[in-house]
């Protein structure tokens, strides 16, 4: 009897011993779609047909954990990486590329979230390493549908980090592209608070020199029964190359969102706008996004975006004269079928309208040809683990 009640002691010590460890949950998405996109370009043939992952969802890999500590407090990580299992080199159709990352089959592509942190109930929690920026994250809001097409790339490459900020530095590699996701950073999020939360957000700056680090900024979620809103301010600040002629490089960046889930349709609208104001004197960029996703039958739903992307005259990025302002339309449509609760198919029209003196793009973070009209359409499955 007593060795039985020895016995059960000790499972018994040993349950509890196992529910204090950590819970790891790895987790990924693979989306592969046939696309055929059209550049808008009328001198030669423009339009190309080929499949690529990410469309929708960039593809990636995962891992989470969390440890219950008691009293109401947990520690947790996650560590995440960008995987490539399709052909990135479009123009080839040979999986060469210029970045090692890019190789179809490569599990370790570009990075992604990756951080370690504490969470307390009565007191919030805090997260330190390599983090999305507040305004990245904005960037999606506005899309209720949260695909690549519509969602983050379109406001990401006009607004929170455009790679055409380079153009204004050429004896620099400084640029705000370098503020997607920045390492050494540090945020910490309030507890929930009559529906809202209060994120703060800061990097350090060890690598300044270099162009990275120097990035504050604050996030504000609120949620009452089916309205939603988000709100951010971001600056940025990294200091140029020894020996060059530009000086820091500064940015700052704002957005306000709302949404309502109204049953029959869910809707989004969100504003965001950039001033580079060192780097490009006299320029703002805005970006402002309204979109709609409806629950047709149980396993399939319909969605569809319009946005106006504004360049202020005076401005060089995106308008190929600094004295007219630039502007663009996009629309974009879509359906999707759930096989699962994991999977699904679905089918993606998005095309991007424009003035001969515009040179926006449809999505990425390049500036494109003044006047194209460039297009794309999708078909593609996506499957989450």
């Amino acid at each position: 009897m007593k060795k039985s009640l020895l016995a059960l002691a000790a499972m018994g010590a040993f349950a509890g011993a196992a529910q204090a460890q950590s819970s790891v949950t790895v987790y990924g998405t693979l989306d592969a779609a046939v696309r055929v996109t059209d550049s808008g370009a009328t001198a030669t043939n423009g339009k190309t047909t080929n499949m690529a992952g990410g469309t929708t969802v960039t593809d990636r890999l995962g891992f989470k954990g969390v440890e219950d500590l008691g009293g109401g407090q947990t520690a947790f990580f996650q560590l995440e990486t960008a995987i490539s299992f399709l052909d990135n080199n479009a123009a080839t159709g040979t999986g060469q590329s210029a970045s090692p990352a890019a190789q179809p089959g490569n599990w370790i592509g570009n990075r992604r979230p990756s951080f370690l942190g504490l969470s307390d109930k009565a007191l919030g929690k805090v997260e330190l390493g390599s983090l999305y920026t507040p305004g990245f994250r904005f960037t999606g809001f506005g899309a209720v549908q949260g695909t690549n097409v519509f969602g983050t790339n379109l406001a990401h490459g006009m607004v929170t980090n455009s790679t055409a900020d380079v153009a204004s530095t050429s004896a620099t590699s400084n640029t705000t592209a370098d503020y997607k996701i920045v390492g050494n950073a540090a945020a910490y999020t309030t507890p929930v608070i009559g529906g809202a939360t209060l994120e703060l957000f800061a990097t350090s700056k060890d690598t300044a020199a270099s162009g990275y680090g120097g990035v504050t900024g604050a996030m504000l979620n609120y949620t009452l029964g089916k309205l939603t809103a988000q709100a951010y301010i971001q600056k940025i600040q990294a200091t140029a190359t020894a020996g060059t002629a530009n000086g820091a490089t500064k940015a700052s960046s704002a957005g306000l969102g709302v949404g309502y889930d109204f049953g029959v349709v869910n809707t989004r609208l969100s504003y965001q706008t950039n001033d580079p104001s060192d780097l490009i004197q006299n320029n703002t960029i805005t970006v402002t996004k309204l979109s709609v996703s409806a629950p047709v039958t149980p396993v399939v739903s319909l969605y569809a975006g319009y946005a106006m992307l504004k360049e202020q005259s005076g401005g060089s990025l995106y308008s190929a004269s600094a004295t007219v302002a630039g502007e663009a339309k996009v629309i974009n449509v879509g359906a999707n079928y759930a096989l699962s609760k994991r999977s699904s198919i679905y089918a993606d029209y998005a095309s991007l309208s424009q003035d001969n003196n515009s040179r926006f793009v449809l999505s990425g973070t390049a500036i494109g040809t003044a006047g194209l009209k460039p297009s794309q359409i999708a078909i593609g499955m996506r499957h989450s683990f």
